[in-house]
């Protein structure tokens, strides 16, 4: 049983070895290199010779940038001030989507926001009563505009948000 086994082996280790040295069939004969003809004329250039090659540069920051420090400054109009212009203060606006007292928890929620790949903060803060709450937000933003769209991917998302004041 082991004489034949080894016999077996043998053969097979040899079919294998002559399968993989043989030669290609699919090998193309070589070709011979091209040899240019020796009665043609060289090919002729544009100029006179002797000259530089003419090198044409497409830089557009000559024509955007100003031509130097020579440039006079445009001067403004000076107008009269009319009414005094009361500026309204910037509100700034939160999308908050949680309020834990377990920091652990606000982590959480700021991780699966980071995976829904939204930068998110948590914010310290205490109640009325004097427990401390973690508040997850994301802002802020300068109005309604602003953050509306990034309301709207997140109830696509699945999160729930209420839009809360920089002092809340």
């Amino acid at each position: 049983g082991i004489f034949i086994g080894l016999m077996l082996g043998a053969l097979i280790a040899a079919g294998a070895a002559w399968f993989f040295t043989r030669a290609n069939p699919f090998q193309s004969a070589p070709v011979a290199p091209r040899v240019p003809a020796v009665n043609q004329p060289p090919a002729a250039l544009p100029g006179k010779p002797g000259d530089r090659p003419v090198v044409k540069q497409d830089f557009e920051f000559y024509k955007i940038l100003p031509q130097g420090d020579n440039v006079p400054a445009a001067q403004a109009p000076v107008e009269a001030p009319s009414a005094p212009v009361v500026e309204r203060p910037v509100e700034k606006l939160y999308l908050q989507l949680g309020a834990f007292e377990n920091a652990a928890e606000a982590d959480n929620l700021k991780a699966r926001l980071a995976l829904a790949g939204v930068e998110a903060s948590s914010q310290r803060g205490q109640l009325p009563d004097g427990r401390t709450v973690h508040r997850v937000r994301i802002g802020p933003f300068s109005g309604p505009d602003e953050l509306n769209p990034v309301r709207s991917r997140l109830a696509s998302s699945g999160f729930n948000t209420t839009v809360t004041r920089a002092g809340q």
